[in-house]
């Protein structure tokens, strides 16, 4: 099965023709303040105005409050909900939208442990909210890969969706596929240049997605 792509950490309005251009599932939006990604509701609104009907949004946000749920929820143009680091019982509660639960992995023998780790402290009622589980390195929006030494799909993840993330390229995510058979890849600073996201880099990484299959055969 070829995954889905999502091209995280959109900045500018031009970047959406990009993803227009590749067809790729999902665009991500990074409201987290210390991010060189950042971006405000207002950015967000007009970069995703210029994005096809069929690529969902993705709102990243880091450690939210019940506020900040409310605030992404209520612009009416978000898909999902990426959590990073801290994921309340009230924010659980509060969401409307899908989430998808990022975790950073130390190594690989963390991604045993995967399902474990994204329903810690989320009461039973609310668990069905968590749409996918996103493995990223220890560091995210570091660039850089976690360990994928011996690495493996978790088989607690059968029956969900796992995004593979974290320092993934155009040279390097055909491997990540191999290793882990995700049902979505994630990039972000493996497609950008030096004014942010590259065209010809997505292009590659979009490339190197869905014809893996064929320069294996």
């Amino acid at each position: 099965m070829v995954p889905e792509i999502k091209i995280c950490g959109l900045t500018a309005v031009h970047e959406a023709e990009y993803l227009n251009e590749c067809g790729v599932d999902y665009a991500g939006f990074v409201f987290y303040p210390p991010s060189r990604r950042n971006v405000t509701i207002e950015q967000a609104r007009e970069i995703a105005s210029a994005l096809n009907n069929g690529i969902r949004k993705v709102a990243v946000l880091v450690s939210p409050d019940a506020y900040d749920i409310d605030r992404i929820q209520n612009v009416g143009f978000m898909d999902i909900l990426q959590i990073h680091k801290e994921l309340s019982p009230q924010v659980a509660g509060k969401a409307a939208l899908p989430i998808w639960r990022a975790l950073n992995i130390g190594s690989v023998s963390d991604t045993d442990h995967l399902t474990e780790l994204a329903y810690s402290h989320i009461p039973d009622e609310h668990r069905h909210k968590i749409e996918a589980v996103l493995a990223d390195a220890p560091d995210f929006g570091s660039g850089r890969t976690f360990d994928w030494k011996e690495g493996h799909r978790p088989e607690a993840l059968k029956d969900m969706r796992f995004v593979l993330a974290g320092g993934l390229t155009p040279d390097n995510v055909a491997e990540g596929i191999r290793i882990f058979g995700p049902d979505t890849v994630d990039v972000s600073s493996g497609v950008e240049g030096e004014n942010g996201k590259d065209a010809d880099l997505i292009r590659d990484f979009v490339y190197a997605v869905r014809n893996m299959k064929a320069r294996e055969a």
